[in-house]
């Protein structure tokens, strides 16, 4: 039994970077720019990596075209370590704590949505959820979506 105790007490270990492969890094960077935005994997343009000064950097943008853009960057140490993502330009209505929401939250109505979306207004029903009103950012198509904090959806509906 000691023995148990102290593997509960000892201190944890540093959680390793993320190695990613070169041949990856553009994919893995549009991965996480679609988590920091809240949007499509789809919906995000990234550039082929380039190396300079023994790191890497992949650059991309969101929308992929039009108006309104949101800039960002991956870096990448001499190792392929994820070192993170910055980003430019970022309106927040894609981003966490819109109206209060989680990012978990949010990202699954945009995600059931499946098209980009505006969201137009966010109301706290009871403690741990939300309603959310998205449009379509290029259509007509609106949707009141209920959700949990923990990104469960509750219910959907089409509005008109």
């Amino acid at each position: 039994m000691p023995a148990l105790v102290a593997l509960f007490l000892a201190p944890a270990l540093p959680v390793p970077a993320q190695v990613v492969v070169e041949a990856g890094m553009a994919s893995h960077c549009a991965e996480a720019a679609a988590t920091e935005l809240g949007v499509m994997m789809n919906d995000v343009l990234t550039l082929p990596v380039e190396r300079s000064g023994g790191t890497y950097h992949v650059y991309g943008q969101y929308p992929d075209s039009g108006s309104d853009l949101t800039l960002f960057e991956c870096q990448y140490d001499s190792g392929r370590s994820f070192l993170g993502i910055s980003l430019q330009g970022h309106q927040g209505h894609h981003g966490d704590a819109v109206g209060g929401v989680p990012r978990a939250a949010q990202r699954a109505c945009t995600d059931m949505m499946g098209r980009a979306v505006t969201i137009e207004q966010v109301s706290a029903l009871r403690p741990g959820f939300h309603e959310i009103i998205m449009k379509e950012s290029d259509g007509p198509r609106r949707v009141a979506c209920t959700v949990a904090d923990d990104g469960t959806l509750e219910d959907w509906v089409e509005m008109n």
